[in-house]
Formats: C-alpha cells, sequence, structure tokens
C-alpha cells in the first residue's frame, strides 16, 4: 500500500490566543522615582517555571530524558530564554506566554503615610520550535519588556529671590516620566553530545520622556507654567550567547553547567529637547502656551552595558532540582549621550529548587511541582551615590494540565509568588513589592511527518 505523509500544522485557536493577549492593555499606576535613572526598572528576566526558585535559569534546562524514547512525549516543555543553550534541547514545539500582577508599597523615610499601587504586565511571548531533534537544534522567537519608567513625584517649595534671598512666592513642581525598553528576538540552539551553545539576536530599542513641571501658587499674580521636557529613543541589534554543560551522574542524577554573555553596545538614539510655558487642559492634559526653546531629533548614542552569569543546577528526574546563579552587569558603562548616570556595576546571586512529591502517581497534587527561593544583590541604581540592598523571597507552583488522550497536546500551568524590597530603613526611599505571576506553556507535535502504509 501506498505510504501517505500528513503534516501537522498549528492549532488556529493559539493564534487566535496569541492574538488575544497582545491586544491587552493594562492601565499601569505603577510610580517608582527610581525609574527616572537609568533606563528605569529593570523586570524580571526569568521565565515564570524558574521565577519561584529565586530566578535561576543559567543552568536550567526543562528537558526529560523520555523525550528521546521513541518521541514519547509525557509533558509540556518551558522555554529558558535566560540561556539560549537551552533550546537545544527542546523537543516538542512549545508557546510560552508569561504574565504578571505586582502590588507595589512606596515608603518615605521618616513618613508614615506610604503609596500603594497595583499593575499588570505581560512578561513575555515565544514560540520555541525544534528544528531537528536527531541532532540537538531548535529555535524561538521571542518578544519581552526589558525595563520601565514610571513615576510622578510632586514637591512643594517656597522660591527665594538669589539676590537678596527672600521668599518670593510658593511653587509646586512636578517630576514625571514614562517609558521603557524592549527586545523582539530570535534564538538557536545546537547540541553537540553533552555540550550546548546557543545564540540570542534581535531588536532592543525603547523610549525615555522625562519633564519637570513648575507652576507657581499665587491667588492675585497669574505665572506662566514652565516645562522642561527631554525625549529621547534608541534603536539597534543586540547578541547574547549562551553554553551549557549536562553531564549525567547516574541513571536519574544529572548536572548543568551553564554560562552567559551579553555584550556592551552603542545604540542610536534621537533626542528632542523642549523648553515652554504650558496650561493644563480640561482633562488634566498639557498645551503648550509659548515655545521658549525646542531642538528635534538630536543625533546620539545610548550605550548598555555588558552582562556574564554562571550557574548550576542538579536534577533527579521527576523528583528534585537544585540550582544557583551568579550574575555581573557592568553598569559603570552606562552613557546617555556620552553623560553618566546615577548607576553603578552590580551583582546578583539567585538560589532555589523544585520539588514533585509522585510524578508518576494517580494524586494529582502528588504530580504538582512545589518551589522556593530567593535572590539578593546592590540594585544598579544609586541614588546620591547610596548603594541599594535588593532582595526577594519566591515560592512557585507548576501545575500539569492532563492531555487529551486522543491528542498530542500537552499544557502546563506555572505560577510564581515574590516579595522583594529595595532599600532599607537607612535610605530615603524603600520600596515594597509582591508580584504574582502566571506561565501558561502550549506544546504540540507541530510539524511532524508522519506515514500510514
Amino acid at each position: 500500500m501506498r505510504s501517505v505523509s500528513v503534516i501537522k500544522r498549528p492549532k488556529p485557536q493559539l493564534l487566535l490566543l496569541l492574538m488575544a493577549f497582545c491586544g491587552l492593555v493594562t492601565q499601569a499606576q505603577e510610580n517608582s522615582p527610581y525609574s527616572r535613572y537609568g533606563w528605569g526598572n529593570l523586570v524580571p528576566s526569568t521565565p515564570i517555571a524558574t521565577r519561584g526558585m529565586g530566578g535561576i535559569g543559567t543552568g536550567y534546562v526543562d528537558y526529560d530524558e523520555r523525550y528521546d524514547l521513541k518521541q514519547i512525549y509525557p509533558r509540556s516543555q518551558a522555554i529558558n530564554f535566560t540561556n539560549p543553550a537551552s533550546y537545544s534541547r527542546l523537543r516538542i514545539t512549545s508557546f510560552d506566554l508569561g504574565f504578571e500582577v505586582e502590588n507595589q508599597v512606596l515608603r518615605e523615610q521618616n513618613n508614615i503615610e506610604k503609596y500603594k499601587a497595583s499593575f499588570a504586565n505581560i512578561s513575555y511571548v515565544h514560540l520555541g520550535i525544534p528544528l531537528s531533534r536527531k541532532h540537538n537544534f531548535a529555535m524561538i522567537f521571542g518578544l519581552r519588556p526589558i525595563s520601565r519608567i514610571n513615576y510622578k513625584v510632586e514637591s512643594y517649595a517656597r522660591e527665594l529671590n538669589p539676590v537678596t534671598g527672600n521668599s518670593i512666592d510658593s511653587t509646586l513642581t512636578t517630576y514625571e516620566g514614562t517609558g521603557g525598553s524592549y527586545q523582539a528576538y530570535a534564538g538557536l540552539g545546537k547540541g553537540f553530545g553533552n555540550f550546548s551553545v546557543g545564540v540570542n539576536f534581535g531588536y532592543y530599542f525603547g523610549t525615555k520622556d522625562f519633564a519637570t513641571r513648575k507652576n507657581f501658587l499665587n491667588d492675585t499674580v497669574a505665572y506662566y507654567k514652565g516645562n522642561y521636557q527631554t525625549k529621547a529613543n534608541f534603536g539597534g541589534i543586540f547578541l547574547q550567547t549562551g553554553v551549557q554543560y549536562r553531564a549525567k551522574l547516574s541513571k536519574d542524577l544529572r548536572l548543568v553547567l551553564g554560562a552567559t554573555a551579553a555584550f556592551k553596545r552603542n545604540y542610536s538614539a534621537k533626542k528632542d529637547l523642549i523648553r515652554e510655558t504650558f496650561e493644563y487642559d480640561g482633562a488634566g492634559g498639557t498645551y503648550t502656551r509659548d515655545s521658549v526653546y525646542r531642538e528635534n531629533d538630536i543625533d546620539g548614542t545610548v550605550t548598555f552595558p555588558g552582562s556574564i552569569s554562571g550557574g548550576f543546577t542538579l536534577e533527579k528526574q521527576d523528583k528534585w532540582l537544585l540550582g544557583a546563579d551568579y550574575t555581573t552587569t557592568s553598569w559603570d558603562d552606562f552613557r546617555l549621550y556620552d553623560a553618566k548616570d546615577s548607576v553603578a556595576t552590580n551583582w546578583k546571586i539567585r538560589v532555589g529548587g523544585q520539588f514533585i512529591p509522585n510524578a508518576m502517581g494517580s494524586n494529582y497534587w502528588g504530580r504538582v511541582t512545589y518551589r522556593l527561593g530567593f535572590n539578593y544583590g546592590p540594585d544598579y541604581i544609586r541614588y546620591n551615590k547610596q548603594e541599594l540592598d535588593q532582595y526577594a523571597v519566591t515560592a512557585g507552583f507548576g501545575f500539569p494540565i492532563r492531555p487529551n488522550r486522543f491528542s498530542n497536546q500537552y499544557t502546563n500551568l506555572n505560577l510564581g509568588l515574590e516579595f522583594g524590597r529595595r532599600g532599607n530603613n537607612q535610605t530615603l526611599l524603600k520600596e515594597n513589592l509582591f508580584r504574582v505571576s502566571l506561565g501558561v506553556t502550549l506544546s504540540d507535535l507541530w510539524f511532524v511527518k508522519r506515514k500510514y502504509d
């Protein structure tokens, strides 16, 4: 009988789900004065599957030995974009979507009042495709935020005559900023026996809009309101490389060593300088009364630093995993139009692990993955040249979804919980945060050719 080849293609429902999430608009109410520096607050840079383990990732690979046994696919595979070398072990096409909700509490030193805010963001969207299971070769496509800028601070003061020192009038000064940065990229991973290499490459871009607005408070004299504003944007190609070495210590015990490097890069930038008087409109926005000075599209560069990391995981298949990472980033090299900022080289350690009570048992809660971890290291931002301590304790869960017995679709839900703090009782501002992250991994046997006799 003649052989017939059938190629299974992606389900349209997954494409609709991607479009729905990409169209999600969140009204962020984040207000972090620290995001004024550098290119803002750095967002978590690890998959949600590992956030419950302190955010480890350099030596992590979501891989099951059974994937290579006659194409047995026992579960979905999460994409570890932290180290592109891990892509080489991708055996099943996977779509990863991450989403997070964060609650922030900001407190000023010697002030009992607190500012609270809650906001939601998409963490990442990834699609991973194994190009050759036999030759350990796979690729991914991804989009994720790297940093966020969002702050608004109001300050009341009495202005003084610079000549006489006498009081002039009361003023309200508003410091406000928005923006952030993003990466859209592809990644390749290739395995050579127990050794794997990988690379992420793509387009890195961002915007930064920060303004200082001053308003004199006077009932009898009408003053013009002043706006001193700078808008900047950048874009260019970035590159990150990674390696992993996998050693099988026994039948079901595996050690993975990993390292990554991202290179220092200069990105083309443009900047607008705005000096104007303004008024508020009825909707709370602003409009220009008179442009005092304006210069648009000033060419320049933004320099982002290089970063290196090293880490490991030790795993007993279907039972437990322990791991640790160390990362350092040379933020002393950061420049915005050749100007330094209040940032400095920093480091971070991440430690964590997971445990599965009974991966093959009939009890559902025995098949759930339970995770714990922490991370610690100084923030890259230096407020008034003061080092800001930063730490977080984490917990997480991996919930397997029973697949349809007549399909090759596998789904896993990952939940991450994180409590963190930036600053201490000696810093001017202290931030506490509680973050809930949800990751959905949908895996299927796409593009697999089957033959029927």
